[in-house]
Protein backbone atom coordinates (compact mmCIF):
# COMPACT_ATOMS: atom_id res chain seq x y z
CA UNK A 1 0.00 0.00 0.00
CA UNK A 2 3.18 2.78 0.67
CA UNK A 3 4.45 1.54 -3.00
CA UNK A 4 1.25 2.98 -4.30
CA UNK A 5 1.07 5.76 -1.69
CA UNK A 6 4.26 6.90 -2.70
CA UNK A 7 4.01 6.83 -6.43
CA UNK A 8 0.68 8.29 -6.14
CA UNK A 9 2.78 11.43 -4.27
CA UNK A 10 5.22 11.42 -7.00
CA UNK A 11 2.53 11.52 -10.13
CA UNK A 12 0.81 14.50 -8.12
CA UNK A 13 4.59 16.10 -7.74
CA UNK A 14 4.97 15.40 -11.47
CA UNK A 15 1.28 17.43 -11.92
CA UNK A 16 2.22 20.39 -10.02
CA UNK A 17 6.28 20.64 -11.80
CA UNK A 18 4.61 20.00 -14.75
CA UNK A 19 2.42 23.13 -14.33
CA UNK A 20 5.34 25.45 -13.80
CA UNK A 21 6.30 26.18 -17.47
CA UNK A 22 2.67 27.36 -18.10
CA UNK A 23 2.88 29.64 -15.63
CA UNK A 24 6.34 30.87 -17.22
CA UNK A 25 4.85 31.54 -20.36
CA UNK A 26 1.61 33.06 -19.13
CA UNK A 27 4.40 35.32 -16.71
CA UNK A 28 6.70 36.40 -19.80
CA UNK A 29 4.14 36.85 -21.97
CA UNK A 30 3.22 39.61 -18.95
CA UNK A 31 6.09 41.12 -19.12
CA UNK A 32 8.51 38.81 -16.53
CA UNK A 33 11.77 37.06 -16.95
CA UNK A 34 12.80 33.86 -15.37
CA UNK A 35 15.05 35.59 -12.58
CA UNK A 36 12.17 37.46 -11.82
CA UNK A 37 9.48 34.85 -11.64
CA UNK A 38 11.80 32.66 -9.69
CA UNK A 39 12.43 35.10 -7.39
CA UNK A 40 8.91 35.81 -6.42
CA UNK A 41 8.33 31.98 -6.59
CA UNK A 42 9.82 30.91 -3.90
CA UNK A 43 9.58 34.48 -1.57
CA UNK A 44 6.09 33.67 -1.52
CA UNK A 45 6.33 29.91 -1.11
CA UNK A 46 8.49 31.30 1.75
CA UNK A 47 5.99 33.74 3.15
CA UNK A 48 2.64 31.53 2.87
CA UNK A 49 4.15 28.62 4.42
CA UNK A 50 5.20 30.51 7.18
CA UNK A 51 2.49 32.17 7.65
CA UNK A 52 0.46 28.62 7.60
CA UNK A 53 2.62 27.00 10.12
CA UNK A 54 2.90 29.77 12.76
CA UNK A 55 -1.34 30.29 12.46
CA UNK A 56 -1.54 25.96 12.78
CA UNK A 57 0.98 26.71 15.63
CA UNK A 58 3.98 24.33 14.62
CA UNK A 59 7.00 24.34 15.91
CA UNK A 60 9.37 25.58 13.01
CA UNK A 61 12.62 24.58 15.07
CA UNK A 62 15.05 22.52 13.26
CA UNK A 63 19.08 21.32 14.03
CA UNK A 64 21.72 23.35 12.77
CA UNK A 65 22.46 20.80 10.85
CA UNK A 66 19.35 20.51 8.74
CA UNK A 67 19.08 24.41 8.36
CA UNK A 68 22.32 24.59 6.69
CA UNK A 69 22.01 21.44 4.35
CA UNK A 70 17.68 22.97 4.07
CA UNK A 71 19.42 26.29 2.54
CA UNK A 72 22.21 24.59 0.52
CA UNK A 73 19.41 22.43 -1.10
CA UNK A 74 17.41 25.74 -1.75
CA UNK A 75 19.98 28.22 -2.28
CA UNK A 76 22.68 26.11 -4.31
CA UNK A 77 20.86 23.31 -6.20
CA UNK A 78 17.47 24.97 -6.98
CA UNK A 79 19.20 28.36 -7.88
CA UNK A 80 21.75 26.70 -10.49
CA UNK A 81 19.40 24.06 -11.23
CA UNK A 82 16.74 26.12 -12.38
CA UNK A 83 19.29 29.23 -13.67
CA UNK A 84 21.56 26.76 -15.89
CA UNK A 85 18.29 25.76 -17.14
CA UNK A 86 16.53 28.43 -18.14
CA UNK A 87 19.75 29.58 -19.31
CA UNK A 88 20.33 26.03 -21.94
CA UNK A 89 16.49 26.90 -23.03
CA UNK A 90 18.04 29.98 -25.15
CA UNK A 91 20.60 28.30 -27.64
CA UNK A 92 18.47 24.41 -27.28
CA UNK A 93 15.21 25.96 -26.93
CA UNK A 94 13.14 24.31 -23.92
CA UNK A 95 12.76 20.94 -25.58
CA UNK A 96 16.03 20.08 -25.65
CA UNK A 97 16.84 21.78 -23.09
CA UNK A 98 14.45 19.91 -20.62
CA UNK A 99 15.33 16.49 -21.96
CA UNK A 100 18.70 16.95 -21.22
CA UNK A 101 18.51 17.93 -17.87
CA UNK A 102 16.03 14.79 -17.40
CA UNK A 103 19.58 13.16 -16.85
CA UNK A 104 19.14 13.35 -13.57
CA UNK A 105 17.39 10.20 -12.75
CA UNK A 106 19.77 8.08 -14.34
CA UNK A 107 22.44 10.39 -11.89
CA UNK A 108 20.68 9.79 -8.81
CA UNK A 109 19.97 6.16 -9.62
CA UNK A 110 24.32 6.11 -9.81
CA UNK A 111 24.97 8.00 -7.61
CA UNK A 112 22.81 5.84 -5.10
CA UNK A 113 24.09 2.20 -6.28
CA UNK A 114 27.74 3.98 -5.84
CA UNK A 115 28.07 6.30 -3.30
CA UNK A 116 25.52 4.78 -0.83
CA UNK A 117 25.24 1.16 -1.97
CA UNK A 118 21.69 0.85 -2.28
CA UNK A 119 20.74 -2.12 -3.88
CA UNK A 120 18.32 -1.10 -7.11
CA UNK A 121 16.26 -3.63 -8.30
CA UNK A 122 16.23 -5.02 -11.76
CA UNK A 123 12.57 -3.69 -12.03
CA UNK A 124 13.78 0.16 -11.65
CA UNK A 125 16.69 -0.63 -13.92
CA UNK A 126 14.27 -1.69 -16.71
CA UNK A 127 11.44 1.37 -15.56
CA UNK A 128 14.89 3.91 -15.68
CA UNK A 129 15.91 2.62 -19.55
CA UNK A 130 11.95 3.06 -20.42
CA UNK A 131 12.02 6.12 -19.17
CA UNK A 132 15.46 7.29 -20.83
CA UNK A 133 14.29 6.17 -24.05
CA UNK A 134 10.19 7.88 -23.80
CA UNK A 135 12.27 10.99 -22.85
CA UNK A 136 14.57 11.18 -25.99
CA UNK A 137 11.72 10.09 -28.03
CA UNK A 138 9.34 13.19 -26.97
CA UNK A 139 12.18 15.81 -29.00
CA UNK A 140 12.68 15.43 -32.62
CA UNK A 141 16.44 16.28 -33.01
CA UNK A 142 15.94 16.98 -36.99
CA UNK A 143 17.12 20.41 -38.15
CA UNK A 144 18.18 21.70 -34.45
CA UNK A 145 21.41 22.75 -33.46
CA UNK A 146 23.56 21.47 -30.75
CA UNK A 147 24.87 24.41 -28.61
CA UNK A 148 28.15 23.40 -26.56
CA UNK A 149 27.20 25.85 -24.25
CA UNK A 150 23.90 24.99 -23.86
CA UNK A 151 24.15 21.27 -23.51
CA UNK A 152 26.48 21.69 -20.55
CA UNK A 153 24.17 24.07 -18.65
CA UNK A 154 21.29 21.48 -19.08
CA UNK A 155 23.59 18.86 -18.06
CA UNK A 156 24.84 20.92 -15.44
CA UNK A 157 21.00 21.36 -14.13
CA UNK A 158 20.38 17.61 -14.11
CA UNK A 159 23.60 17.29 -12.31
CA UNK A 160 22.78 20.18 -9.39
CA UNK A 161 18.98 19.04 -9.30
CA UNK A 162 20.28 15.08 -8.50
CA UNK A 163 22.68 15.89 -5.87
CA UNK A 164 20.10 18.28 -4.05
CA UNK A 165 17.61 15.11 -4.32
CA UNK A 166 19.73 12.76 -2.66
CA UNK A 167 20.69 15.62 0.04
CA UNK A 168 16.77 15.15 0.92
CA UNK A 169 16.79 11.85 0.81
CA UNK A 170 18.98 12.13 3.69
CA UNK A 171 17.60 10.67 7.00
CA UNK A 172 18.15 13.64 8.51
CA UNK A 173 16.01 16.02 6.76
CA UNK A 174 13.22 13.20 6.06
CA UNK A 175 12.61 13.25 9.36
CA UNK A 176 11.35 17.00 8.82
CA UNK A 177 7.75 17.68 8.65
CA UNK A 178 7.20 18.65 5.14
CA UNK A 179 5.62 21.28 4.84
CA UNK A 180 8.80 22.88 7.44
CA UNK A 181 11.27 22.04 4.97
CA UNK A 182 9.89 23.25 1.70
CA UNK A 183 9.47 26.21 3.82
CA UNK A 184 13.54 26.04 4.71
CA UNK A 185 14.24 25.48 0.85
CA UNK A 186 12.16 27.58 -0.45
CA UNK A 187 13.55 30.79 1.52
CA UNK A 188 16.84 29.21 0.55
CA UNK A 189 16.23 29.73 -3.92
CA UNK A 190 14.97 33.08 -2.57
CA UNK A 191 18.12 34.24 -1.17
CA UNK A 192 20.46 32.70 -3.98
CA UNK A 193 18.44 34.02 -6.94
CA UNK A 194 18.19 37.39 -5.33
CA UNK A 195 22.03 37.48 -4.82
CA UNK A 196 21.96 36.29 -8.78
CA UNK A 197 19.90 38.71 -9.35
CA UNK A 198 21.50 41.79 -7.54
CA UNK A 199 25.04 40.60 -9.30
CA UNK A 200 23.30 40.08 -12.70
CA UNK A 201 20.90 42.72 -12.85
CA UNK A 202 18.28 40.80 -14.09
CA UNK A 203 15.24 41.31 -11.65
CA UNK A 204 12.55 43.03 -13.10
CA UNK A 205 9.98 44.77 -10.75
CA UNK A 206 6.76 44.53 -12.71
CA UNK A 207 3.50 43.49 -11.61
CA UNK A 208 0.00 43.56 -13.51
CA UNK A 209 -2.70 40.84 -13.42
CA UNK A 210 -0.74 38.43 -15.57
CA UNK A 211 1.98 38.31 -13.99
CA UNK A 212 0.27 38.41 -10.30
CA UNK A 213 -1.47 35.68 -11.14
CA UNK A 214 1.20 33.68 -12.65
CA UNK A 215 3.78 34.26 -9.34
CA UNK A 216 0.67 33.13 -7.16
CA UNK A 217 0.23 30.37 -9.16
CA UNK A 218 3.47 28.86 -9.64
CA UNK A 219 4.62 29.51 -5.77
CA UNK A 220 1.19 27.91 -4.12
CA UNK A 221 1.28 24.69 -6.94
CA UNK A 222 4.47 24.05 -8.60
CA UNK A 223 6.71 25.00 -5.50
CA UNK A 224 4.54 24.15 -2.32
CA UNK A 225 2.38 21.81 -3.19
CA UNK A 226 4.85 20.23 -6.02
CA UNK A 227 8.04 19.97 -3.01
CA UNK A 228 5.74 18.30 -0.53
CA UNK A 229 4.52 15.91 -2.54
CA UNK A 230 8.06 15.26 -3.68
CA UNK A 231 9.11 15.07 -0.32
CA UNK A 232 6.92 12.91 0.83
CA UNK A 233 7.48 10.73 -2.28
CA UNK A 234 11.09 10.56 -1.29
CA UNK A 235 10.16 9.26 2.33
CA UNK A 236 7.64 6.51 0.86
CA UNK A 237 9.30 5.26 -1.93
CA UNK A 238 12.79 6.39 -1.76
CA UNK A 239 15.00 8.80 -4.53
CA UNK A 240 15.75 6.41 -6.60
CA UNK A 241 11.67 5.30 -7.49
CA UNK A 242 10.49 9.30 -7.24
CA UNK A 243 13.15 10.61 -10.05
CA UNK A 244 12.02 8.04 -12.54
CA UNK A 245 8.18 8.96 -12.10
CA UNK A 246 9.28 12.65 -12.51
CA UNK A 247 9.83 12.12 -16.27
CA UNK A 248 6.24 12.43 -16.28
CA UNK A 249 6.74 15.58 -15.64
CA UNK A 250 7.37 16.89 -19.33
CA UNK A 251 4.34 14.88 -20.66
CA UNK A 252 2.14 16.45 -18.22
CA UNK A 253 3.49 19.95 -19.35
CA UNK A 254 3.63 19.33 -23.17
CA UNK A 255 -0.13 18.33 -22.45
CA UNK A 256 -1.00 20.81 -21.35
CA UNK A 257 0.52 23.32 -23.86
CA UNK A 258 -1.38 22.22 -26.29
CA UNK A 259 -4.60 21.73 -24.28
CA UNK A 260 -4.12 25.74 -23.06
CA UNK A 261 -1.93 27.50 -26.16
CA UNK A 262 -2.83 24.90 -29.31
CA UNK A 263 0.65 23.58 -29.54
CA UNK A 264 0.72 20.53 -31.68
CA UNK A 265 0.39 16.66 -30.99
CA UNK A 266 3.51 14.95 -32.56
CA UNK A 267 4.19 11.04 -32.80
CA UNK A 268 7.15 11.56 -30.75
CA UNK A 269 5.52 12.90 -28.43
CA UNK A 270 2.75 9.27 -28.00
CA UNK A 271 5.96 7.75 -28.70
CA UNK A 272 7.78 9.04 -25.77
CA UNK A 273 4.74 9.24 -23.48
CA UNK A 274 3.33 4.85 -24.12
CA UNK A 275 7.19 4.65 -23.10
CA UNK A 276 7.29 6.55 -19.81
CA UNK A 277 3.58 5.25 -19.11
CA UNK A 278 4.90 2.44 -19.34
CA UNK A 279 8.11 2.38 -17.09
CA UNK A 280 5.65 4.17 -14.62
CA UNK A 281 3.32 0.90 -14.44
CA UNK A 282 6.07 -1.45 -14.03
CA UNK A 283 7.47 0.13 -11.06
CA UNK A 284 4.03 0.85 -9.79
CA UNK A 285 3.98 -3.27 -9.97
CA UNK A 286 7.33 -3.92 -7.99
CA UNK A 287 6.18 -5.33 -4.57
Amino acid sequence: MNNYKGILYAIMSSAAFGLSPIFGKLSYASGSNPTSILLFRFLIAGVVLLAYLIYKKIDIRITKQQFIVLLLIGGVGYTVTTETLFMSYVTLGAGLGTTLHFIYPALVCLISIFVFKERVSRVKLISLLLAGIGLYSLIAFENQKLDIIGVILALTSGVTYSVSIIALGFKTITSIDNRIATMYVSFGAFIGMLLYGVFSDTIVLKFNAGIVFSYIGIALVSTILAIIFFLKAIETIGPTSTSILATLEPIISIILGIIIFGENLSFSLVIGSAFIVISTIILAKEK
